[in-house]
């Protein structure tokens, strides 16, 4: 899991894995304010989590069924959900429009 704290209002556009090696994962985003750090899976904002099946990258900019805002002050949790194939470490990386 890692956290991060969210320093300004903004929109999430898109949502990328870059794996340390061909496999698959799932991994989800927990969003929740500062004052009930710290998210949890109820806190989910990505309908199902975003899944490389196979391979060495995924990308989705529709991110549908997401909840894409975030506002300063929320907290981010990036929570592997399913179980990676091969993979020992993957980033999540979120493009955002700041608001």
């Amino acid at each position: 899991q890692l956290d991060i704290l969210v320093p300004w209002n903004a929109t999430i556009d898109s949502a990328t894995i870059l794996p340390d090696q061909s496999g698959s994962v799932v991994i989800d985003v927990w969003k929740d304010t500062f004052a009930n750090y710290p998210p949890t899976v109820a806190d989910n904002i990505t309908a199902g989590g975003l899944t490389l099946a196979s391979g060495s990258s995924v990308q989705d900019t529709t991110l549908t069924g997401w909840s894409t805002t975030v506002s300063e002050g929320d907290t981010l949790r990036f929570n592997v959900s399913g179980a990676a194939t091969n993979i020992t470490r993957a980033t999540m990386e979120l493009g955002v429009t700041l608001t």
